[in-house]
């Protein structure tokens, strides 16, 4: 600021040699320097930042503020008109390094105060009582690396928007540095940047079930923690390891004993393209353990042991040495590769970015993928065809007419996004009698009307008690053909579907295959299929009985969630 006065003032001295002139503009753009100095001064005193430690014996955050005040107003005394000009230039630097957002971090008190802000404004939330107006989907998404599966990702980003809370979480198998870890969540991050999707992202090793019961139990922070599980859709089920079958059953049960909401995403292209696409920033974990496990066999040696491993390598490595300055930055956090360079394309001279980049997906050597496959990895980030998003809003059997509303509000939350802006929502429901589907069919819609959720047409299913055809229980018996077994293999804990099981849930199992045949006579050329989570039974229904009927409800079918919610009113009557 000072340097652009100066130079301003050289030059109006040269042309018009006159000092008096320039002296206001002079004087003001000192006094605003020596204001923005007080102030940021006194910004940091409030921010109680431990890293503020003034060393002048007499100094008091606000004889600064009075003098940011006493700067102000003579700059106004002065000269009022060329007060407005400063303050003017200020205010446009100010913007123009906002809109740049250079990649430099310098520490200012913005960032202590933004961290007071958000602190206060968390112990402000766990300290209100959630209405139901309030509810957001805040979601706990099983991803892995953001990168692997970016259909999921993207899908959850939809949900949230960046309005409500989105976490994605990554299992990484064995042990690990934490510099491992560190690298892996930078990895993570840049990711979140680079495709501009507001999450967080955490990690954790170890077996899929306790690592995700970990997850659901720790991650979070008061009422800001997530309500909902999403995970992808096991289509290995039926070739997988049994142990992989029945953690991922049970981490199923898990959440909904926890009063988690349940979302299970399925494409039949499926969700993990960690081997189809280039790895956009490599993380060699191997040398990033074998490094920082050197460093601490350095660390734990005695000042003497080490004074002889200098003399015999000769190699000036300190003891007070940084670790992070001793190992290859490469190793640590490789750099990310340029734009050019990943998305394929030549850096063009506008700032504007595009969003429809054709190659910011790259094939594992680093050719430009098909069309159709960026169409399928893109799914959820271009505008879908119009269609529409079917909500089968199903009663559960027990006894009573249960009804997950988070059903409803997860499709009218997608279809107001711009991506499902041209689907409507249908509604399909089951008949409590036969004789009253028009009684039902307006009580459904006058519900809607009431939750003020707009739809194109409601459909009250009246046999969904019918036998299910022969063609359809030939489809369902060769899925668990390879699963049958005795009560003798059961008891032995192995993942089996006995004849007592398939007796006793024969209903049940008719139900879902009567289903499948409305779903392919009414669904099969929608956009968007959302669909209510059957309750799996403790103990009274198997994993691959259960795997079996999410298959045959989900085989063939258009992009599906299967969604169940966690006992939690979700909407409301009342604006």
């Amino acid at each position: 600021m000072t340097t652009f006065a100066w130079g301003s003032a050289r030059r109006e001295v040269l042309a018009a040699t006159q000092l008096n002139s320039i002296a206001p503009m002079l004087s003001n753009f000192f006094l605003a320097a020596y204001a923005l100095i007080n102030f940021s001064v006194f910004h940091a005193s409030v921010s109680k930042s431990p890293g503020w430690r003034p060393a002048f014996k007499y100094y008091n955050a606000w004889v600064s503020l009075v003098g940011t005040l006493l700067c102000i107003a003579v700059m106004f005394l002065m000269s009022w008109w060329m007060a407005l000009v400063t303050f003017f230039v200020v205010i446009t630097l100010y913007l123009y390094v906002s809109y740049r957002k250079p990649d430099v971090n310098w520490g200012s008190s913005t960032q202590a105060h933004s961290y007071n802000s958000a602190l206060k404004s968390l112990i402000e939330l766990n300290r209100v009582e959630l209405h139901v107006k309030n509810y957001r989907p805040q979601i706990l998404a099983l991803t892995g690396l953001p990168g692997d599966r970016p259909p999921l990702v993207d899908f959850a980003n939809l949900i949230t928007k960046g309005l409500s809370l989105l976490l994605c979480a990554d299992i990484v198998k064995g042990n690990h540095s934490q510099r491992a870890h560190d690298a892996l969540t930078r990895k993570a991050y840049h990711w979140f940047t680079k495709h501009r999707v507001k999450a967080f992202f955490t990690l954790t090793e170890g077996d899929f079930e306790p690592s995700a019961r970990a997850f659901m139990q720790m991650c979070g922070l008061g009422k800001f923690r997530p309500n909902m599980l999403l995970m992808g859709y096991k289509s290995d089920w039926q070739t997988c390891d049994k142990e992989d079958l029945r953690q991922y059953f049970n981490i199923i049960h898990y959440a909904l004993d926890r009063y988690l909401a349940v979302g299970i995403l399925r494409l039949q292209e499926g969700l993990d393209y960690s081997k189809l696409i280039q790895d956009e920033e490599f993380v060699p974990i191997s040398s990033i353990d074998k490094k920082a496990e050197e460093e601490k066999m350095r660390r734990n040696q005695s000042t003497g042991q080490l004074a002889q491993v200098e003399v015999v390598s000769e190699v000036p490595d300190s003891p007070f040495c940084s670790p992070l300055l001793e190992m290859d930055p490469e190793v640590i956090t490789p750099e990310p590769l340029p734009e050019s360079v990943v998305c394929g394309v030549k850096p063009s001279k506008s700032k504007k970015k595009n969003k429809n980049i054709p190659d910011m997906y790259l094939g594992p050597s680093g050719e430009p993928l098909s069309e159709v496959m960026w169409d399928q990895i893109t799914r959820f980030r271009r505008k879908q065809d119009k269609g529409c998003i079917d909500v089968w809003w199903l009663y559960d059997d027990g006894g009573k007419a249960i009804v997950s509303r988070l059903t409803l509000l997860i499709p009218y939350i997608l279809s107001t996004r711009s991506q499902f802006s041209g689907c409507k929502l249908r509604i399909f429901s089951l008949a409590h009698n036969k004789n009253e589907l028009d009684k039902d069919q307006r009580n459904l819609a006058a519900l809607l009307s009431k939750f003020r959720i707009d739809y194109s047409d409601v459909i009250v299913i009246p046999d969904i008690g019918k036998k299910a055809t022969e063609e359809t229980k030939k489809e369902f018996a060769s899925l668990i053909e390879n699963f049958r077994g005795d009560a003798s293999d059961a008891a032995n804990g192995k993942a089996v579907i006995t004849k007592t099981e398939l007796h006793t849930l024969r209903e049940k199992t008719n139900r879902h295959l009567r289903i499948r045949e409305l779903l392919l006579q009414y669904s099969v050329d929608s956009t968007f299929v959302v669909m209510a989570l059957p309750i799996p039974r403790r103990g009274v229904v198997s994993a691959p009985l259960y795997l079996a009927w999410l298959e045959l409800l989900t085989k063939g079918m258009p992009p599906y969630l299967i969604l169940r919610g966690n006992q939690t009113s979700v909407l409301t009557f009342y604006s």
